[in-house]
């Protein structure tokens, strides 16, 4: 019954709703109505034409029927009102019943909208079919409520419109009527199949498609109810009806253009979250087996064996050449590739491609020339990264497909005052364009495949993949990223002669200027020199890939030291010298990322030599990536790590590097005297000037003064003169402005003396940060104010000071003007380190 019911509301509800515009156009006169008639007529015909164009996309995209159906009710519907424009151009403005009597183009205009009723009606049967609902004894009793309704509801304008009556007597008598009974009926029938369709599962827009069939159901309904002689004001109300209902009709499909849109983006985001998972659990144990088999391929073998361990590393980089491909092919359509900008060196990258794919060329005796003489002394700025990726995937394909013969790789620069390559986004300062092309003398591709060549798992013959291997979706990565970096990529091949693949590259140069950059071969001579003696500490809680990491690195003569988590890579740090930190980043106990920022801190407190960490880690997302860049780590190596790119990485860092660096020990640091750790530090030398505070400045946002109260003298007492009562209090109720878990983390990691000696020491640097504050509050320099407001949050976050980091949060995002609002909260900042200090020492004393 309360179905009935709402299905009786909502068809009354639209009927009324129409009601007045129906009256409306109903009292114009037939002047007015002929001067709008051609003009409404225009609008109708690109709402129908749009609606048209738009459900066939929808079905494109999403292979259902039910968008076919409505393709063609559209259809249907333009090719009536076209058949009906020549009676309209005759009576300037009446488009109505009389058409469709006693003439063929008549008669062809009302089978025309026949058959658009019926494929509303088949458009939700089909919907149902899909979705398997089945509900059809439900449409007959709401068809049965429509009608019923609708006809009660045309009272409305009989009683408020002098010219209309009831009359539904011409019925009998009158054929045009009768032979518009069956599009009438069908009409119902489908706005109530798609109202039941709502009340089972609702939809924003299958409603807007149902109002839409309501609507025209109301148009003819009331060439039954009403009199003969009112046919002349349904004939004027036809056309703006159209728009109406035509108007709902898009916005039905421009809803499910949407929804289809967003369900895509949320499917896309689930995919990526599940590659990126994915992506870590098989490289973690694939990094074992890959590093294993190299540290078995250099000893002594007998041939059998040795061929069976090719086949492991063989299969093995064939793994992981296929989970690239597929997790880069993944960012890209997800549009989550980021291009990084730094500077390096390429003619490293093009030397590196040439030993690496002349180690393949050799076995099948291939020749390799690489002309990039125009890259010497040269550094770019840009995404080395994604470079190599887009040469090493062209480079490889052609060794893959040439037999016999040679692979070219030319690089040649771009005169500036030539007019850019077509389809090469605009030079920006600094900027200039170099050309690569990749030659090979190979089996070549066939002309009819050029066009669909850069297309996902695309090859140039369907029996390539089985005869040369790979995924087709090297070029189509390829093709990807030398768009994204704003260049421009195309080929010409030739079968049985070769291919050449053209690539355009806009990069940001300049010229080195040191002595020429060494390239690896310099590096294989006196590296072991550079290298020797240097202490490397390994922090990494798998066994095997710490066994297998540090046998790469004790095969340059390094010694090694390994940790399983990052609280004892904090402890190791404390305690010995070393030159270099491999960090993993997902860690038991303490992560890399924390115990980076731990170490960090110590440094900044004794002023040590900075020492690298190279973040080693399973995540292949650079947005991962960045993160542990912004903990502090220097470099980022993606697991299964290389041997090669390992040492490369080592010499980078440990070339110029001086081999002991003073380390932190709580012996040997004095605590800070308290009038100095109260006193702004003297502003360093900077490319500008920077404005001191004057003593007004400082009184306008409170003093630290009250900081000195709660350092520990030299009997381990402060001037809190807190009872022994109160030291004794429940841990739970002291650290109310602290993170627990995080305190007792970092006592753990630290031990008390050394982690008391950093809490004496916060003082100090909060008013170092304080003075910037001030500076840029002087100056309204918001960037300022961010950067210190940051510091203090990080500072205070690695204290486990969590209440104060939690404010300097916000005051990082302060947007307000430069008044008395942000002086209060500097007040407040200031009064909140003082609590959260003498706190921390009653923490340590519970």
């Amino acid at each position: 019954m309360l179905r009935i019911l709402t299905c009786a509301g909502i068809t009354l509800a639209v009927f009324l709703a129409i009601t007045p515009i129906f009256l409306f156009y109903s009292s114009l006169s037939d002047a007015t109505v002929g001067t709008f008639t051609f003009s409404m007529l225009a609008m109708v015909e690109t709402i129908a034409l749009l609606t048209l164009a738009i459900s066939w996309m929808v079905y494109e995209l999403t292979k259902r029927k039910q968008y076919v159906f409505v393709v063609l009710i559209m259809l249907f519907l333009l090719i009536g009102d076209i058949l009906g424009i020549p009676h309209l151009l005759g009576d300037q403005f009446v488009l109505g019943r009389e058409q469709a009597i006693g003439t063929f183009v008549g008669l062809l205009v009302l089978v025309m909208r026949f058959a658009a009723a019926f494929m509303m009606v088949m458009s939700w049967h089909a919907a149902n079919k899909s979705d398997q609902i089945f509900v059809q004894d439900r449409v007959v009793v709401a068809t049965i409520v429509i009608l019923v309704v609708g006809g009660l509801a045309m009272m409305v304008p009989i009683s408020l419109h002098p010219d209309i009556n009831f009359g539904m007597q011409h019925v009998l008598y009158d054929v045009g009527t009768l032979i518009l009974a069956p599009t009438a009926m069908l009409m119902a029938i489908g706005a109530a199949g798609y109202m039941v369709r709502c009340s089972v599962r609702f939809s924003l827009a299958e409603a807007m498609l149902c109002t839409s069939m309501l609507i025209g159901t109301f148009n003819h309904l009331a060439l039954f109810v009403f009199e003969a002689d009112s046919v002349e004001l349904i004939a004027r109300f036809i056309i703006p009806s159209r728009i109406i209902s035509y108007s709902f009709a898009l916005g039905f499909v421009l809803l499910s253009l949407r929804n289809h849109y967003r369900q895509s983006y949320l499917a896309s985001s689930a995919k990526s979250e599940f590659l990126a998972t994915m992506s870590h659990e098989i490289r973690t144990p694939l990094n074992g087996v890959l590093g294993l088999a190299q540290l078995l391929h250099d000893t002594r073998l007998d041939n059998d064996q040795r061929e069976r361990v090719d086949g492991i590393l063989s299969s093995g980089r064939a793994l992981m050449a296929l989970l690239n491909d597929i997790l880069d092919m993944s960012k890209i359509e997800s549009g989550r590739v980021e291009l990084e900008n730094r500077s390096f060196y390429p003619s490293d990258v093009t030397f590196d491609l040439k030993n690496f794919v002349g180690t393949i060329a050799t076995e099948k005796s291939l020749s390799v020339i690489c002309k990039d003489e125009v890259l010497q002394n040269l550094v770019f700025w840009g995404d080395e990264v994604r470079l190599r990726q887009i040469l090493w995937n062209l480079l490889s394909n052609a060794v893959k497909f040439t037999r016999k013969g040679s692979v070219r790789l030319e690089i040649n620069k771009i005169d500036p005052n030539q007019k850019t390559e077509e389809g090469v986004r605009s030079l920006r300062d600094g900027e200039i364009l170099y050309h690569f092309a990749v030659i090979d003398t190979g089996i070549g591709i066939a002309q009819e495949r050029l066009t669909q060549i850069f297309a996902p798992f695309t090859q140039a013959d369907n029996s390539t993949m089985r005869q040369y291997g790979g995924t087709g979706l090297g070029l189509s990565i390829a093709f990807s990223l030398t768009e994204l970096m704003g260049g421009k990529m195309t080929v010409s091949s030739v079968e049985r002669q070769g291919t050449r693949f053209d690539l355009w590259l806009p990069f940001k140069t300049e010229i080195e200027s040191t002595e020429h950059h060494p390239h690896y071969e310099k590096v294989v001579d006196d590296g072991g020199t550079v290298l020797a003696g240097a202490r490397v500490l390994v922090v990494e809680d798998n066994e095997i890939n710490a066994k297998v990491i540090a046998a790469m690195i004790k095969r340059h003569d390094l010694i090694v030291e390994v940790v399983p988590n990052g609280r004892e890579a904090v402890q190791a740090f404390r305690n010995n010298d070393y030159d270099i930190i491999l960090m993993d980043a997902h860690m038991p106990v303490l992560d890399g990322e924390g115990a980076t920022r731990h170490i960090r801190e110590l440094e900044r407190f004794s002023g040590g030599l900075r020492i690298p960490i190279i973040c080693v880690t399973a995540d292949a997302f650079n947005d991962r990536h960045r993160d542990f860049l912004a903990a502090g780590m220097d470099d980022v190596l993606t697991k299964p790590v290389e041997e090669r790119k390992l040492y490369s990485t080592l010499l980078r860092f440990l070339r110029n590097r001086p081999r002991i660096s003073p380390r932190l020990e709580s012996d040997q640091v004095d605590v800070v005297p308290l009038e100095l750790a109260l006193q702004p530090k003297a502003p360093t030398a900077r490319a500008t000037d920077t404005k001191t505070p004057d003593a007004s400045d400082d009184a306008a946002l409170g003093d630290m003064s009250s900081l000195k109260d709660h350092i520990p003298n030299s009997d381990g007492k402060t001037a809190d003169n807190v009872d022994d009562d109160q030291r004794s209090a429940d841990k739970e109720t002291i650290m109310n402005l602290i993170d627990n878990s995080r305190f007792d983390e970092m006592c753990s990691a630290l031990g008390k003396n050394q982690f008391s000696m950093l809490i004496n020491l916060l003082p100090a640097s909060y008013q170092e940060e304080r003075v910037k504050i001030v500076e840029a509050i002087n100056s309204g320099d918001r960037e300022a104010l961010r950067r210190a407001a940051h510091t203090i949050k990080g500072m205070a976050g690695n204290l486990a000071a969590q209440k104060l980091a939690d404010d300097a949060r916000e005051l990082e995002k302060y947007d307000g003007a430069f008044d008395d609002a942000i002086h209060a909260r500097i007040a407040e900042l200031d009064k909140l380190a003082e609590d959260t200090i003498a706190e921390m020492h009653a923490a340590l004393r519970v």
